[in-house]
């Protein structure tokens, strides 16, 4: 009885939270698409607004909030940002830990009205997945243009939302960017999907931790050596920041 008033008591928090979060989204995106002529900073700071807006709403509505390690290892500039996927929480709030983030996404998801069409205003990469090696000239010739300008290619080698404890292989576009182009890979680790899983209306109280590591440089090395080394250590420290009593509050242990 005291669980379920408590999870009805956390969907009614998510319930504000969502009418406080979407025309604040919606209002900021079409800003955005105005400020296409703009240089991108003005772009940028936009899209930074929408991040500290969405981290204080789920900080004092939803009562979560997190804790970043390992900022000293990010680079001032030219790199590639390789991040666990499992949770919204990322594709948010990862924007106000690094230099101006280009996203690589499918082509459809350009074509949504106002999300799709920021993602564009914002250089993001658009692939037809289904192309094959042309795609991946794509984004290496894409990703190279835009990372000798400054800017910060970010990646979820898995593909999709994972939930907390599984893992999908990791795909090898960027790694063979990585090699192609000679900048070096930024893994990052965090349990956000331990407090905003995939598909869950509530978002859990508590304190996302976050983990930065250190670059991992291409060298000579082969895309699958690269690859399994960021594999490796984002899977190592998913474990070792993981929340077990939380785990078991979403029902996975």
């Amino acid at each position: 009885m005291i669980h379920s008033l408590y999870k009805l008591w956390l969907g009614l928090r998510a319930a504000v939270f969502w009418l406080l979060f979407l025309p604040m989204t919606v209002m900021l995106a079409s800003l955005l698409l105005l400020t296409f002529f703009l240089p991108i900073h003005w772009r940028v700071g936009l899209v930074h607004l929408w991040g500290i807006y969405t981290s204080l709403l789920l900080r004092f509505v939803c009562g979560l909030d997190y804790e970043v390690e390992g900022r000293e290892n990010v680079p001032e500039q030219g790199f590639i940002v390789m991040s666990k996927h499992s949770s919204s929480w990322e594709t948010i709030m990862l924007q106000r830990f690094f230099p101006p983030l280009v996203w690589v996404v499918k082509r459809e998801l350009t074509w949504i009205p106002i999300f799709g069409w920021g993602l564009r205003v914002m250089d993001s990469i658009a692939l037809n997945r289904g192309t094959g090696r042309k795609a991946i000239n794509q984004l290496i010739r894409e990703s190279k243009v835009l990372m000798d300008s400054g800017r910060t290619l970010i990646l979820f080698p898995e593909g999709t939302r994972v939930y907390p404890g599984q893992h999908k292989p990791f795909k090898l576009g960027g790694a063979i960017v990585s090699q192609r182009t000679g900048y070096a890979i930024l893994p990052i680790a965090h349990n956000a999907g331990e407090f905003w899983p995939r598909h869950s209306w509530i978002k859990w109280p508590g304190r996302i931790r976050v983990v930065i590591g250190e670059p991992i440089e291409p060298g000579d090395r082969p895309p699958e050596e690269i690859i399994a080394e960021v594999g490796e250590w984002i899977s190592r420290e998913c474990e070792r920041i993981s929340d077990p009593a939380q785990l078991r509050r979403i029902g996975i242990l």
